[in-house]
């Protein structure tokens, strides 16, 4: 049964207060940006009582400049700033000479504090609170990194080419120069992990093998001579998940362990690009495509292996696990072709009302999900609107020229 969203009537605002819960996010982009802090600092933290809150980041460009059009991108004098419950605790300038970028996708929240990469002509830059840590001579993008204590480790792919490297503070730890990642740095048991495809000669074409590397040590993953493509691969409390297409198989299999299942495609004629979700409670998700020779391709989503919903006319385009319930954001466009968003908590439309006609969503760092609770930063689609966090089902506005970047618990 395919599903389109139905949209409510406004949410009343809300001052958004001190957040007890961490955030969790699991992501579908693979260059997501995703960060964290290993667990012995996250002991440490709940051990001494620490409160928790939620942090924002955004940019803010001058009264009046359209950045939406962005005419003046790499010109124009903006702020990126760090919020802490409500508050702004930091703001530093755009500007080549302070190595930051207004890009998204170039800065990061890690336990508390405001994270940056930046490419030069020569290399590239890491900062925390806008003090260099490190750099090195090669240009790149992050689409991972973790802290742990005064060590940052990285996952950076080059600005042009294939390949990836694997850093510690700068210096390589393990390097690629074909092939690239399949999901960003992550932790398990204390041990730092990721996953990555590699281009292999196959019958007179290429695949890609999957590798997993778990602190520095690669093996591969999905060895089986029938085995056509592995789509994802997830590590959690020393189980090895994954999802793959065999020969002769239309639909996916997702790998548990020593176990085999198969998602319920019903009628379609195969499946595509599915991914596991998985975080220690009592359901494993797994999203992808249903596809149809007559009617195109359905973002669908299974529960235990079984068949849950798809969307015929709409693009999901991030999914969050918290606990048992899998939380989701939906991306349609409305009658004038202008995007909007529909954000779907524990399996319920939450009710953002008119602010689903002014605002969209710029990516999976953009929210998060744990104990019940979301947070969403929504992102205006037109000059006039302000930016704005939902808070479950209540939104507060912001009266600063420019956007929210990303939102997360610490």
């Amino acid at each position: 049964m395919c599903g389109t969203a139905a949209f409510v009537r406004p949410a009343a605002s809300l001052v958004l207060a001190v957040a007890a819960a961490s955030c969790g996010t699991v992501e579908l982009e693979r260059t997501s940006g995703a960060a964290g802090v290993l667990p012995a600092d996250t002991l440490q933290q709940e051990a001494a009582g620490k409160e928790k809150y939620l942090y924002v980041t955004g940019i803010e460009y001058p009264d009046g400049y359209d950045w939406h059009s962005d005419s003046g991108y790499g010109h124009v004098a903006c702020t990126l700033f760090l919020m802490k419950g409500g508050e702004r605790i930091l703001e530093l300038p755009v500007e080549d000479e302070s190595f930051i970028s207004s890009d998204h996708d170039m800065h990061r929240c890690v336990g508390g504090h405001l994270y940056t990469d930046y490419s030069t002509d020569a290399g590239t830059v890491i900062s925390k609170d806008g003090v260099e840590m490190f750099r090195y001579p090669d240009r790149e993008m992050i689409c991972g990194m973790m802290v742990d204590g005064d060590d940052i480790y990285t996952l950076g792919v080059p600005r042009t080419g294939d390949g990836w490297t694997y850093r510690k503070n700068g210096m390589i730890l393990m390097v690629k120069a074909s092939g690239h990642p399949m999901t960003d740095l992550r932790e398990d048991r204390g041990k730092l992990w990721f996953a990555y495809a590699e281009p292999i000669g196959y019958d007179g074409g290429v695949r890609y093998r999957c590798y997993l590397a778990v602190d520095g040590t690669a093996s591969p993953v999905g060895v089986a001579e029938d085995m056509e493509a592995v789509d994802d691969v997830l590590l959690y409390d020393g189980t090895l998940y994954y999802t793959a297409r065999a020969e002769g198989i239309s639909g996916h299999l997702v790998y548990v362990g020593g176990n085999i299942h198969e998602v319920d495609k019903g009628i379609a004629d195969e499946t595509l690009d599915c991914r596991v979700y998985y975080d220690g409670g009592s359901c494993i998700y797994v999203s992808g495509k249903k596809c149809f020779d007559s009617s195109g391709r359905y973002d669908t989503l299974w529960k235990n292996f079984k068949y849950m919903f798809s969307y015929a006319d709409n693009r999901v385009a991030a999914y969050y696990i918290d606990g048992d319930f899998i939380n989701y954001i939906l991306l349609t466009q409305d009658s004038s072709g202008r995007d909007r968003m529909a954000v779907f908590r524990n399996d319920i439309l939450v009710g953002m009302g008119d602010y689903e006609y002014d605002h969209t969503f710029l990516g999976s760092q953009c929210s998060c999900s744990e104990d019940g609770h979301m947070y969403v930063a929504l992102h205006p689609v037109q000059p006039g609107v302000r930016p704005a966090i939902l808070l479950d089902d209540e939104v507060k506005e912001y009266d600063f020229n420019g956007y929210f970047t990303s939102v997360s618990v610490w």
